[in-house]
Parts: C-alpha cells; sequence; structure tokens
C-alpha cells in the first residue's frame, strides 16, 4: 500500500471474475490461446531452452475487451490476477510514486499471478512530452527498469487506449503487442445472444436492430446499451423501447445509410410506428423507406 495514504496499490482478483463471454475475432483469441498455451507449458519449454512470452502489450479503444482478456488469462493458467491501481500508485508526493511501482513489481514477482499494468499511459508517456514535469519522466525510466527486471516467472500484461502516447522505448519491453479492434456486427450478434438467451423478455428482432445501432461501437457500450433496452422493454413494452432507440439514433451519426433503411423498416414492421415516424427516427427520406418496404415484399414473395 501507499505509505502515505494507505491505500491499497494493487487489486487482487482471486479467482478473476468474468462479466461475460469473451468474444473477439479469431486471429485475436488465437493469439490469446498461444499465451495461455505457453504458460502452460513453461516447463517443456525450459528443457529446450526456450520461456513463454513474459510481458504482452493489449492496444485498443476502450470496452473492446483487454482487461476482460486480462481475466480471461489468469482464468485458464488458474492463478490470481494483480492489478496496479494507478490512482493510489500515484502518490501527491510524486517521489514515493517510484517507490510504489517498485512495491507493486517486487509484490507481482514473488506469487503465482497475472500482473495488470491498465491504461499504462498514465505512468509511461513519451519523455519527450513537455507538458509533464521531471518527476513524471523519471517515473518512466523506473517503468523501463522493472520491465527489465521482469524475470518472466510470471505474465505481465500492460495495456492502453492511447498508444501514440506512450514512450517508444516502452514497446521494445515487451514480447508481444495484440491489438483489439472494435468488435463486428457478427461479434455483436454473438455477445448479444450469449447474454440474453432463449427466454428474454426482448424479443431477438430487437437485440438484430440493436447490433445494426451499435455496430461501430465497443463491446461495454453494447452491452450497456442492451441492458437499457432489455430494462425499457420490461418495464414499459414496446413504447419504451422505441423511446431508448430513438434516443440511440439522436445521438449516433455513424450508422450506413443501408441500416438506417433496415431500421426504418423494423420501427414500421415490428414497432407499429406510421411510415413518417419510422423513416424520420432512422433519418431516412420516406420514400426510401417506402422503397424499402416494396423491396422487402418482393423479396418475401
Amino acid at each position: 500500500m501507499d505509505g502515505e495514504t494507505r491505500v491499497d496499490i494493487l487489486r487482487v482478483e482471486d479467482p478473476p471474475r468474468l462479466d461475460g463471454p469473451l468474444v473477439v475475432p479469431s486471429t485475436l483469441s488465437k493469439s490469446l490461446e498461444r499465451i495461455v498455451a505457453e504458460r502452460r507449458a513453461s516447463s517443456r519449454l525450459a528443457k529446450a531452452g526456450l520461456a513463454p512470452a513474459k510481458s504482452v502489450l493489449f492496444l485498443g479503444p476502450p470496452g473492446v475487451g483487454k482487461t476482460m482478456a486480462a481475466r480471461h488469462i489468469a482464468l485458464q493458467i488458474q492463478v490470481p490476477l494483480l492489478v496496479v491501481d494507478l490512482a493510489a500508485l500515484i502518490s501527491s508526493l510524486l517521489g514515493r510514486t517510484g517507490n510504489n511501482l517498485k512495491q507493486a513489481f517486487a509484490f507481482a514477482q514473488h506469487r503465482p499471478c497475472v500482473l495488470l499494468l491498465d491504461e499504462i499511459d498514465a505512468i509511461g508517456k513519451r519523455r519527450s512530452d513537455d507538458s509533464d514535469i521531471g518527476e513524471l519522466k523519471r517515473l518512466v525510466t523506473v517503468l523501463l527498469q522493472e520491465l527489465d527486471l521482469w524475470s518472466g516467472k510470471n505474465l505481465l500484461i500492460a495495456a492502453t487506449n492511447h498508444p501514440e502516447l506512450l514512450d517508444r522505448a516502452l514497446y521494445r519491453r515487451f514480447d508481444e503487442t495484440i491489438r483489439f479492434p472494435l468488435p463486428s456486427a457478427n461479434e455483436l450478434e454473438v455477445l448479444g445472444h450469449a447474454l440474453v438467451g432463449n427466454r428474454d423478455v426482448l424479443p431477438m428482432e430487437w437485440l438484430d436492430l440493436l447490433v445494426r445501432i451499435d455496430h461501430q461501437h465497443s463491446h461495454s457500450d453494447f452491452v450497456r446499451d442492451l441492458n437499457r433496452l432489455r430494462r425499457s422493454y420490461f418495464l414499459g413494452g414496446r413504447q419504451e423501447a422505441v423511446q431508448v432507440v430513438t434516443s440511440l439514433l439522436a445521438t449516433d451519426a455513424n450508422i450506413s445509410m443501408d441500416d438506417r433503411k433496415r431500421i426504418a423498416v423494423f420501427l414500421h414492421r415490428h414497432a407499429n410506428l406510421p411510415q413518417r415516424e419510422a423513416s424520420a427516427l432512422a433519418g431516412v427520406a420516406r420514400e426510401t423507406l417506402r422503397t424499402a418496404l416494396r423491396l422487402e415484399n418482393a423479396d418475401g414473395k
């Protein structure tokens, strides 16, 4: 713990707990599986004069599963997850921050674990950044030294939403760098079906609608919107659900025209909105909706 504030520097998750399924692209899933496989085969690797990756850097926007992936790895290799609390780490007396960092690393070195440095850009900014004071630049040097001294007996994972802020020397300290993209529509659909199940109060067509609205958003944004939609449908039925969809459409300008047409068709057919209202909410011309309806009717025949 921090000697000044008496606040814990590390949060221990034993065992780590997943809030839902980890849904990521197959290439990313294989990278995570390889890290787990290396850890499980560390003894066999050692006999061949090899060692598993000791440090991995996760890059990607907020809410795409970086922290969940760290929990998943710790669960798979059956060790606790130790999460560095950066708010506690960065002491009000900046000279103590480097000591706090060393203390966190030393604690993690002496017990089986996965150590997670989340939002590492908070302590690993480029030393050429003139907006930072000298003490924070010295903290980057301490971080580099600790990474060099990391034994590899345990796995160290660092994650950042802002890779452009990291000091270049940090990248060379990690054995692997894994990028987490925004989820595809198919991945959101898989995630949604896993969370909702077959007996949920929310009809499946509303889930499909939300995928079209949120398909350029993160996993966490989609889960938040899905739970909001489920609550609204449960308490107020279709009318309340339409209000949620209306607010989501009003705040998202990145929905493609094809998806907007499908959303308009849904609002008219499944939410029973008049064509004028459905087209207005979806942001398409009324004639565009009429054309989409005619095409759908023709396909149905």
